[in-house]
């Protein structure tokens, strides 16, 4: 399982929008709105998939940046491990 945390940026008068949209998606867990920021959480399969989901936030009408703040991959079946062949 991967999992990442964002802080999704959004244009003010949005933000509202933008965090239930936010909640709506498969495997998004929105923890906190602070002004016109958004904190969530990201969990996922795979680097990839996760990457896929938060892709997607750029289509959110509002959305002006998105920062990824920390991201824990290790348990990802499809990256290699160190001295594994």
């Amino acid at each position: 399982m991967v999992i990442s945390s964002l802080v999704i940026e959004t244009a003010p008068a949005r933000t509202e929008d933008v965090a239930r949209e936010l909640y709506l998606r498969e495997g998004v867990e929105v923890h906190e709105v602070n002004g016109y920021k958004i904190v969530v959480t990201i969990e996922a399969e795979t680097v990839d998939a996760s990457h896929a989901v938060a892709s997607g936030f750029i289509g959110i009408e509002g959305v002006t940046g998105i920062n990824l703040v920390y991201a824990n991959f290790e348990d990802d079946p499809t990256l290699a491990k160190v001295g594994s062949r």
